[in-house]
């Protein structure tokens, strides 16, 4: 059976293994052969210090001994001397208890505390020649025998010692000397063991590797289905290069699919397209059509109105009280259907985006009289009661007749909407530079996320059950459209009674720079003569 040759993680691990290795024994052998340098050197200084002292202790001894037999000592003399001798004896003390903890083991602690009782030998010998000396009291022949016999015993013994550490320190330096031959040889090895290792991984990993790469760079320039030129086999690289070509038959699959579903999407849009232009024509010629009918119609009305409104005027001067009562109401249901075929006639060129206004000092207090006027029979129909606090002196620069139609729009919504029996409450006031004129009803107002949506063009609160109320769904878009195009606000609140319903319009409009001659009226009719008494 043939053997699967091993994964290219394998090999990267057993190589970052092997350099690891190396490393770790480098940096332990630098480690322990520092440690051991040291340890070998402390031995070698220390034994030669105790070398240094025994000499110095022995040339100390030897020269307090002279100068007593010799008696040219003085008081302060031999005390300086006695503490030099004293004072070497410490030291050697010192030196034999940190060569004693410095031992590596027990049994070399042992022999070592051996080396202190040949200190108290010595010491011994000093203190029995200081009392020969003292006994001898001056006499020659004494002291020198005295000093002779000092000599018979602790140069032999000073000898010993220094030889024995002569030996320790001879031995660490060589010590020292055969390791720092052996780090060496092993760091010529180490030297040549790492670019070996590197080689080895260069030729057994990076340069196979890097073979198998630059194939799959020129496979990918053009994502081939191919395998590239060292890209099989079994390791993780090969496995890597087998799903990068499954990868790409998908894709082309899907860019297939793709290019198929891309032209039948294109030749529906162009089918819808063609659907849509030929339907915005159809729209707009519809609309030229409207524009046309609603002047035509406004025409065709206005001519037989204005013939009606000048017999009225006639009729007006007729002496019979009766009479002229007759046509009065007749010249005011041919004034108000007037204003209602201009109000047609405004809704549509506003549909069209066009909103001309004809700026004049205007009464509200007599625009929403107006409008209540045109809005009477509506609200009388169902049932809706209106209470007026008539605002008096609120005079602002605008349109007349857009402003009562806005105002007849919004009598017009509470008759629809307000329900049998809710009463509209009108209420005005100066507020800084602005008039204030609330509308507000008592009937079952609306929720705020119906308020919020009522301002949008075409919305419309429709009853849930039942046939629709009509109407063109523009009232409060186009209320707000032409406030602002005043230059004022208007919002919507509910509830706007105390029992929490009911729905409330504020409008807020610029007053004018000064008040106008009030007796012309904002509407008077279609360029008739003003009504006699």
């Amino acid at each position: 059976m043939r053997l699967r040759p091993p994964g290219l993680r394998l090999r990267l691990s057993l190589g970052a293994t092997a350099l690891a290795a190396l490393a770790v024994f480098a940096a332990g052998l630098a480690v322990r052969g520092l440690a051991r340098t040291e340890s070998l050197a402390g031995e070698a200084i220390a034994a030669q210090h105790r070398i240094e002292s025994l000499s110095s202790l022995s040339a100390r001894v030897n020269e307090w001994a002279l100068r007593r037999v010799s008696g040219v000592s003085e008081g302060a003399q031999e005390g300086a001397e006695d503490f030099a001798v004293a004072a070497t004896f410490a030291l050697l003390d010192v030196l034999l208890d940190e060569d004693v903890q410095a031992a590596p083991d027990a049994a070399e602690r042992l022999r070592r505390e051996g080396r202190k009782i040949d200190l108290a030998r010595l010491r011994g010998h000093f203190s029995l020649l200081e009392r020969q000396l003292r006994l001898a009291d001056g006499d020659p022949a004494a002291s020198m025998a005295a000093l002779n016999q000092h000599s018979l015993q602790a140069d032999p013994l000073i000898a010993a010692r220094i030889q024995q550490d002569a030996r320790r320190r001879d031995r660490a330096l060589g010590d020292m000397e055969a390791l720092r031959l052996r780090l060496r040889r092993l760091a010529l090895i180490l030297a040549a063991a790492a670019p070996l290792t590197l080689l080895a991984l260069h030729l057994l990993l990076v340069r196979p590797l890097g073979r198998r790469l630059a194939g799959a760079a020129r496979a990918a320039e053009g994502l081939s289905l191919a395998p590239p030129e060292g890209a099989g086999g079994h390791d993780e690289l090969g496995l890597l290069f087998a799903r990068i070509r499954q990868m790409r038959a998908r894709l082309d699959r899907r860019q297939a699919r793709l290019a198929a579903d891309r032209e039948r999407l294109e030749a529906i849009v162009e089918e819808r397209g063609s659907a849509l232009r030929a339907a915005n024509q159809r729209l707009e010629r519809v609309d030229a059509e409207r524009r046309r009918f609603f002047a035509d119609v406004g025409h065709e009305l206005r001519t037989p109105l204005t013939v009606i409104l000048g017999e009225a005027e006639l009729g007006l001067r007729d002496p019979d009280p009766l009479r002229r009562e007759s046509f009065g109401a007749i010249r005011s249901r041919a004034l108000r259907l007037y204003r209602r075929i201009e109000d047609l006639l405004r809704i549509a060129r506003s549909e069209s985006g066009r909103l001309d206004l004809e700026r004049a000092p205007t009464d509200l207090g007599e625009a929403l009289a107006q409008a209540a006027e045109d809005a009477a029979p509506l609200l009388k129909r169902a049932g809706v009661g209106l209470r007026r606090e008539a605002p008096e002196g609120l005079i602002v620069e605008g349109d007349a007749d857009w402003l009562r139609q806005v105002f007849a729009g919004v009598f017009e919504n509470a008759a629809k909407y307000a329900g049998r029996g809710a009463v509209v409450t009108i209420s005005g006031r100066r507020e800084g530079g602005s008039a204030l004129v609330e509308i507000r009803d008592d009937g079952p107002g609306l929720p705020p996320e119906l308020l919020a949506r009522a301002f949008a063009r075409f919305e419309r609160a429709e009853p849930e059950e039942g046939p629709p109320r009509g109407g063109f769904g523009v009232g409060l878009a186009l209320a707000r459209w032409v406030t602002e195009a005043h230059g004022g606000s208007v919002e919507g609140f509910s509830p706007a009674a105390p029992e929490g319903r009911g729905l409330g319009l504020r409008f807020l409009l610029p007053l004018a720079e000064r008040r106008p001659d009030l007796n012309a009226g904002p509407d008077r009719g279609p360029n008739l003569e003003e009504e006699r008494a």
